[in-house]
């Protein structure tokens, strides 16, 4: 059953989220205005999931594991995971934007290979997330779902920006969107071989969750200088926390 739920939950990080971005667009949906929205409740998301979730467990499984005062060990790899997150994007995923024009066009091989290395990781996490309880686990898929569809609709739009045609992107994005399944699958499979591993995988993840909300989120964010949006998107990124919160309270028990 756990099997199950990683391949839905990885499919729909992924495909799903691919999918939703393409209707918006292809319904010209999509506006600076909703994407911020998207990014303020995806932020709120990232972030409850890191610190109410993800570094709460990774610290009580290092306990059991080692024993005695493992906050130290826990912060570290944390801070470890965020330096990690840093790295992939500064030299792989530096094409990310969230508007319908980015500052910084990329090669339509560079986005779709920072793409699926983001699909993979993810996937990881979603697995990894699984394999601690299904509440966390969902918790992690909407983050990362939140996450996903503005996201897609900039990789999408920078594909089609080099001159890529509409089916030919669509294809390639599909295929990168994959990559979620694999390394879900594939984590799930090495379980067993990783199980020592998995509280500091944990506390990676939650390091690379705080960098994505920190450094790539709210930046785009805090572009917004109306004040009636700035309260809104206030407003929504306390809904993302409050829904993560609330959603693992209730899969709990």
């Amino acid at each position: 059953m756990t099997l199950l739920f990683i391949i839905f939950a990885s499919l729909a990080s992924g495909v799903i989220a691919l999918l939703a971005a393409l209707a918006l667009l292809k319904g010209r949906l999509w506006s600076v205005e909703r994407s911020h929205a998207f990014l303020s409740f995806a932020a709120g998301t990232l972030l409850a999931v890191a610190f109410l979730d993800l570094m709460p467990e990774a610290i009580e499984r290092l306990g059991e594991i080692r024993g005695g005062d493992v906050i130290e060990t826990a912060l570290l790899f944390i801070l470890l995971g965020f330096l990690l997150f840093f790295a992939i994007e500064k030299f792989i995923l530096w094409h990310h934007c969230h508007e319908e024009r980015c500052e910084v066009r990329a090669s339509a091989s560079i986005v779709l290979i920072g793409d699926t290395l983001h699909n993979f990781l993810d996937g990881i996490a979603i697995a990894v997330a699984f394999l601690v309880s299904p509440a966390i686990g969902l918790a992690t898929t909407v983050a990362i779902f939140a996450h996903e569809i503005p996201q897609e609709v900039a990789d999408f739009s920078i594909l089609l920006s080099s001159g890529m045609k509409k089916s030919r992107a669509l294809r390639y994005n599909m295929f990168s969107s994959l990559a979620s399944l694999v390394g879900a699958v594939a984590a799930y499979f090495f379980a067993t071989a990783i199980d020592s591993a998995i509280p500091f995988l944990i506390a990676l993840t939650a390091g690379g969750f705080t960098y994505i909300a920190a450094a790539d989120l709210i930046p785009e964010i805090h572009k917004e200088e109306r004040r009636t949006h700035m309260v809104f998107q206030f407003l929504l990124f306390f809904v993302g926390i409050l829904f993560i919160f609330i959603l693992t309270s209730l899969f709990a028990h």
